[in-house]
């Protein structure tokens, strides 16, 4: 496939997935820490009230004091999530995660300019279209929304490796006609 060439380089597979990993380790941090002070109000958030307390009631008769260690479980997996959301909508807005700040890396358009927010963001839905459409299923109760997502997530998986090509375009930037690049080279 032939792609648009520009003066900048684009940045390929090894420093997307160094950013990939220091957000996950960021937004798992951040989450932990979330949840230490968020009490239950975080729970409430992802989950049903009366599901947490029958949740709580099942594991406790399983074993005593297990019903806390998984509330504490799953609040901190709901800060991880609601971390791991507030950095896609950053991403959608500014064509950048924290690691990537820190890389000093940015999503653009392919030609190597600045990309508006709204390309942004359609490259940000594309890329986590398995999240949202999990989200989707689980608010709607439509199971087959949740099993497109999954699909959908493993070829978006696959068509990150697209990056070790010449034209170091993931396949959600391919769609999106966007690019990543070291931040002071976009005009």
């Amino acid at each position: 496939m032939e792609f648009e060439e520009s003066s900048q380089e684009r940045i390929g597979f090894g420093k997307r997935f160094l950013a990939f990993i220091i957000d996950m380790v960021l937004s798992s941090i951040a989450g932990f820490a979330l949840s230490l002070f968020a009490e239950s109000s975080l729970l409430e958030l992802f989950y049903d009230p009366s599901q947490i307390n029958d949740s709580i009631a099942t594991f406790e008769n399983l074993s005593p004091g297990l019903g806390n260690t998984m509330q504490e479980f799953f609040k901190v997996v709901a800060g991880i999530g609601l971390i791991g959301f507030l950095i896609m909508i950053m991403e959608g807005f500014t064509g950048q995660t924290p690691a990537k700040m820190l890389l000093g890396i940015k999503n653009g358009n392919q030609d190597g300019s600045n990309a508006s927010t709204s390309i942004l963001f359609t490259r940000t839905l594309i890329k986590n279209v398995s999240s949202v459409l999990s989200f989707v299923a689980v608010t709607s109760s439509l199971s087959i929304i949740g099993t497109i997502g999954s699909f959908l997530g493993f070829i978006i998986f696959i068509g990150c490796f697209f990056t070790l090509g010449k034209s170091k375009q993931s396949i959600h930037d391919l769609i999106s006609k966007t690019a990543v690049y070291n931040k002071s080279e976009l005009n």
